[in-house]
């Protein structure tokens, strides 16, 4: 009894341990050197590489990754009118 109760700890402990350390992820390096772009095509290109990393994120319930990402792609569709 006493085995299978330290058993459910440890497992218990290291679960928590990952959710702590999801909770603490470095999110500043994922969106940061965003390259200048020459083209609307290649602004469309990244945009549309960011929007495919956000549905990615959610689907790993990084909810704050991707909200990250949906606020990179918004100010980067600004940009698209420097093209026009």
């Amino acid at each position: 009894m006493r085995n299978r109760l330290v058993k459910t700890l440890a497992l218990a402990t290291m679960s928590l341990a990952s959710i702590v350390e999801a909770d603490y992820t470095d999110l500043t390096t994922d969106t940061d050197g965003i390259p200048e772009f020459k083209s609307q095509e290649e602004l469309d290109a990244f945009i549309a590489n960011l929007e495919q990393d956000m549905r990615e994120a959610a689907k790993r319930f990084e909810f704050e990754k991707a909200a990250k990402l949906r606020d990179t792609i918004k100010e980067l569709r600004t940009k698209e009118f420097l093209f026009a």
